[in-house]
């Protein structure tokens, strides 16, 4: 067996030990030195960190490496993801206390669908096509002219066929045939007593207008012409004379005609209610006399000129 001299031992060594240091220099893993392979590097050619800035590193890296050396980042969660988290924690949102508005709410859809649906009747009422309807009105006369101080009030009761031809949202043409009734009275007196007279007529007449509406509300005006026809008339004048400490009194009938045909113009004031229903205030004011002068027997009535004005308020129910 061959021995090494204390020498050649010493020479093995320091070999050894020249050969461990060299190698740990080369791999920057020798005691002390602080430096590890980097751990976000894979592959030859890779450098060293220090220990500190390794672990900060994993710490902070928010993506790995393949096997194939590519980068693979985490995955972003989809909408659907998305809104399944929302949906859950919606719950925990925070509810804002709400009662006097839930109050509030509660009514104010019933008032706004109320007012709407009786706008929407009226407009119906006033622009839903050719219409038709009955008319009825009652009111009263009142005449204005030379000797017209002596005539009352009179009542008049009328009711007829009413059409209407809308043009527009706003504006439509009417026409109406009615038949009217009208009862008109006189007192006057004399250098010998006092008179007494009476009229009744029956008549047809016809109005026609144009009617605007000038709000959203439901209210129109009319403007327009009325054509009354006589159909009937009859009169009666009372007398009476005191002479002498005596009374005569005398009765005449038929004495005191009117005219067969009337014009005036007309003024109607009306309100659509709902699709059904239009009330209004009609005024006539007629240009011609109402007594035939021609005719007139009447000697204290001879030189009358009597403008009649009619005031009807009406009611007229649409088919």
């Amino acid at each position: 067996m061959k021995t090494f001299s204390l020498s050649n031992r010493l020479a093995i060594v320091f070999l050894a030990g020249t050969f461990a240091i060299s190698s740990a220099f080369a791999q920057g893993d020798f005691e002390g030195s602080g430096e590890v392979p980097d751990p976000n590097c894979v592959g030859d050619g890779c450098g060293f960190v220090s220990a500190d800035q390794a672990a900060q590193s994993e710490e902070n890296s928010s993506y790995s490496y393949s096997d194939n050396g590519t980068s693979t980042e985490e995955a972003w969660p989809d909408s659907t993801e998305q809104a399944s988290a929302d949906s859950v924690e919606a719950p925990d949102t925070t509810e804002v206390a709400s009662t006097n508005i839930d109050e509030e709410d509660d009514e104010a859809p019933h008032y706004i669908n109320e007012n709407a649906s009786e706008y929407r009747a009226r407009k119906e009422g006033f622009s839903k096509g050719v219409q038709f309807g009955i008319r009825a009105a009652a009111g009263a006369s009142k005449s204005f002219g030379k000797g017209a101080s002596d005539w009352n009030l009179g009542p008049e009761f009328g009711g007829g066929l009413m059409a209407r031809l809308p043009l527009g949202r706003s504006f439509a043409v009417a026409t109406e045939l009615d038949f009217t009734y009208r009862l008109y009275s006189y007192e006057g007196k004399s250098d010998y007593g006092k008179n007494e007279a009476s009229i009744n007529e029956m008549l047809f007449e016809i109005p026609f207008m144009g009617q605007f509406v000038f709000d959203e509300d439901g209210f129109f005006i009319g403007l327009g012409v009325n054509l009354g026809l006589k159909m009937s008339g009859d009169s009666e004048f009372k007398q009476t004379i005191d002479f002498e400490g005596k009374t005569d009194k005398d009765k005449r009938s038929n004495t005191i005609p009117t005219v067969g045909v009337e014009v005036g113009g007309l003024f109607d004031l009306g309100y659509t209610v709902n699709r059904w229903l239009v009330v209004d205030l009609r005024v006539i004011q007629n240009f011609t006399n109402l007594l035939d002068l021609d005719l007139i027997a009447e000697s204290t009535l001879m030189h009358s000129k009597l403008y009649t004005m009619h005031v009807t308020l009406g009611a007229t129910f649409l088919l």
